[in-house]
This record gives structure tokens, C-alpha cells and sequence, in this order.
């Protein structure tokens, strides 16, 4: 089956879940392409909200799922430069069968033929713990489901809401505890501090949402940054 989006159109081919494993009528979970700035991902919604994205293509594996090397192999897609971005998967080999599913619970799970057990076992799934799900530490913070509580500020930034925050409810995420020089700079009304901002690099972490990926060096892409008061990388 192949997945698309019509970038001129907006019209789709995507996935939808079954209401529930008795119920094949039309569920609440559908699982489409999406692409953004030539960034081509693929997201699992829930009615219109986002539930679970892949992270950005990059022609042979989604950057956001570190284990797609070694569970998928026959995935191929992208931008086809006339309007379409497409994902599609071609069984690698005559030997195996592997059956991708949506199911209710708004999991994509990929399945495959046990000849021992005469039936389909689960290989993969989408998700694997809460820090699978979208945005479950609300901006600027990280997801971690091998510590508690799973969610924390990045290095800089504090809850926005305390109170929330301590009852374990992170949809509000974090803020700045200093503001970035370009807003320092533009209010009047302090002493301007000069001090430059600076970068942390941040490991195994999913690619944000709305990211823009630049083709040069991790060095002018800093200083571009740097020079754009829009960017909060």
C-alpha cells in the first residue's frame, strides 16, 4: 500500500484503524503522510490531533525511530518531485510475511508469520512506552520513560506551570529561565547584556516538530541562527 500526499490538492491515501478488534467500522486513528518544509514524515492522529509522529525521512530510514535499521527493511518514499510526497514498503523477500497494521488503540504495529505458531506476532510497535505518544512533555522538555518522572526540563529552562508540573501533568511544558539576546537586546527597558547565546547538544532525542533541516555545516547553521531572532533552536 502506498501512503501520499498531494502537496497542490491536499488529498491523501492514508491508514485507518478499525473501531475496535470486533468493530471494522471507521475508528478514531488514521496514520498518513505529512511534509513540511521538504521534510517528509508520517504522523498517527487521533480524529485531528496528532497522537504519533516518525521524525523526518531521510530516503531510507524515519530519523525519529532508532530502531528502524534493524526492524524494517523495504521501505522507500519521499518527495517525487511533481506534487506527491509518498511512503510505501515492498516485502524484501519471497520468504517472509509481514503485514502492517493500525490498530485500535492507534498503534501501527508491524506483524509477522510465526511458522511455528501457526499465527501473527507482533515485532514492533509504535508505541512503546508514554514517551511515544506526541508531545507528552509539552515544549522544551524531554521525554525519558526509563526515569521518573519520564518527563524533565532541557538545561535552561523550568516548568511553566509548577503546580501542574508536580501532579505529573506536563502538557504545559517548559519556558526560559534567561531570555535569548535578541529579545534582551530589543527591550528598552533594561540594561542590554551583550552575552552571547549559546548551544547544548542534545543525544537521542526525536527531532523537534516543525524543525527545518539547511544543508550546510553545524557551524553556519549556528550562526544563522544566531543572526535570526525567530530562531529557537
Amino acid at each position: 500500500m502506498k501512503l501520499s500526499l498531494n502537496i497542490v490538492t491536499g488529498e491523501k491515501v492514508e491508514l485507518t484503524s478499525w473501531k475496535s478488534p470486533s468493530n471494522p467500522s471507521v475508528g478514531t486513528f488514521s496514520f498518513s503522510v505529512v511534509q513540511r518544509i521538504n521534510i517528509v514524515e508520517v504522523f498517527i492522529w487521533n480524529e485531528t490531533r496528532p497522537f504519533w509522529r516518525s521524525g523526518p525521512w531521510s530516503g531510507g530510514v524515519f530519523r525519529g525511530i532508532p530502531t528502524m535499521s534493524t526492524y524494517f527493511d523495504g521501505f522507500k518514499g519521499g518527495d517525487d518531485g511533481v506534487g506527491n510526497a509518498n511512503i510505501y514498503y515492498t516485502v524484501p523477500t519471497d520468504t517472509e510475511f509481514v503485514v502492517y497494521i493500525l490498530n485500535s488503540q492507534g498503534r501501527f504495529e508491524q506483524t509477522w508469520w510465526d511458522d511455528e505458531k501457526k499465527g501473527m506476532e507482533v515485532t514492533w510497535t509504535s508505541r512503546k512506552s508514554d514517551c511515544d505518544v506526541y508531545g507528552m512533555c509539552g515544549p522544551f522538555a524531554s521525554c525519558n520513560s526509563q526515569r521518573s518522572p519520564i518527563c524533565s526540563c532541557l538545561k535552561g529552562f523550568e516548568p511553566r506551570n509548577k503546580e501542574e508540573w508536580s501532579r505529573q501533568n506536563w502538557t504545559s511544558g517548559c519556558v526560559r529561565r534567561t531570555r535569548l539576546k535578541c529579545e534582551r537586546v530589543k527591550d528598552q527597558n533594561t540594561s542590554i547584556d551583550t552575552k552571547e547565546d549559546g548551544f547544548l547538544k542534545l543525544q537521542m532525542i526525536k527531532v523537534p516538530d516543525f524543525e527545518e533541516g539547511l544543508p550546510v555545516s553545524p557551524d553556519i547553521c549556528k550562526s544563522q541562527c544566531l543572526d535570526n531572532c525567530s530562531c529557537i533552536a
